[in-house]
């Protein structure tokens, strides 16, 4: 593999021609690039959401990304979780995910972890810049929420369910910040989610990509990104709306 010296920043040829339209970008340009490369991602659930939100990060010269999941490919996943083919029901999720990822990008180390996120789970995410919370339970979430902010990593959120989504991004690298639990402490025993409800498969598209560029935001440090605010999209009315969070002085998790 060849590699080219630019305004002394080491790129390959083939990195080079890969990320091109990224280093086009004077938001991004080669600088960005190599910032990315010795950046770490972690994506917690690789269903509707966590497939888009990888696709993405691994094709925009992200060098490390972690992968976590517990689940089996099911034919019902098909309709929206882009990564996966009906060769791959039955196998598992992180697994095939990896495979599909891998092939699109050898480029990228790729850590994937076949099992449940849970309490003890912090050592997965603990060397990850940021994490990214692709997961579909509040339960799920707040453990999330708590770990992250433990091991001061900042914190990117979404769901979708039927035809509507949001997105946030927590600080909780930061001090005196709100938190996921700030904003939806009384949901932690709540057990909604796409399983019950349905959902519409472009919507995990739209919300995973934006959390794929909020993620990039962050770590580039370019443009407004949703920082303590909720974007709530709805796609049946094509209605995008902010509403600003703020930190719950009585909150359980983060006071």
């Amino acid at each position: 593999m060849k590699v080219k010296k630019i305004n002394n920043l080491q790129i390959s040829d083939d990195n080079l021609l890969r990320y091109n339209k990224h280093i086009l970008l004077d938001e991004i340009d080669l600088e960005g690039i190599e910032v990315l490369q010795q950046k770490h991602i972690a994506v917690i659930g690789l269903g509707g959401l966590g497939c888009p939100i990888a696709q993405y990060l691994v094709t925009s010269g992200l060098g490390n990304i972690t992968l976590i999941d517990d689940d089996y490919v099911e034919s019902t996943n098909l309709q929206r979780q882009i990564l996966y083919i009906s060769e791959d029901i039955g196998k598992k999720k992180a697994e095939a995910a990896y495979k599909r990822l891998s092939e699109i990008n050898p480029n990228i180390n790729i850590h994937q972890y076949y099992e449940r996120f849970t309490e003890n789970s912090s050592s997965l995410i603990e060397s990850a810049d940021l994490i990214i919370d692709a997961t579909d339970n509040f339960k799920t979430r707040s453990l999330i929420n708590k770990i992250t902010l433990s091991l001061k990593k900042p914190l990117v959120m979404g769901a979708a369910i039927k035809m509507q989504g949001q997105v946030a991004v927590f600080r909780n690298d930061l001090d005196d910040m709100p938190c996921y639990n700030c904003l939806y402490d009384n949901l932690i025993d709540e057990d909604t989610s796409c399983l019950n409800q349905g959902v519409l498969s472009s919507l995990t598209g739209v919300i995973g990509s934006i959390q794929a560029t909020e993620a990039l935001k962050i770590l580039l440090c370019f443009g407004e990104t949703l920082e303590s605010k909720l974007l709530l999209v709805d796609l049946k009315y094509s209605s995008f709306r902010i509403v600003k969070i703020k930190k719950d002085p009585e909150c359980r998790v983060c006071k």
